[in-house]
């Protein structure tokens, strides 16, 4: 799809320097924020049933 768009310009396309516009990198760090506090909470509930089964 991107070469049919670049041949059918009349002009030469620019492209810029750095092609990820920083979203990539914003989703990537937003999922990996969220898999590390899910962890993180998976691991105190565990930790509250252990103490409450062990009583």
């Amino acid at each position: 799809m991107l070469s049919f768009f670049v041949s059918s310009t009349p002009a030469q396309a620019d492209e810029p320097i750095d092609r990820d516009p920083g979203v990539i990198t914003l989703a990537a760090a937003l999922i990996r924020a969220v898999r590390r506090q899910h962890d993180a909470a998976f691991r105190r509930r565990c930790d509250q049933a252990n103490i409450h089964t062990a009583i």
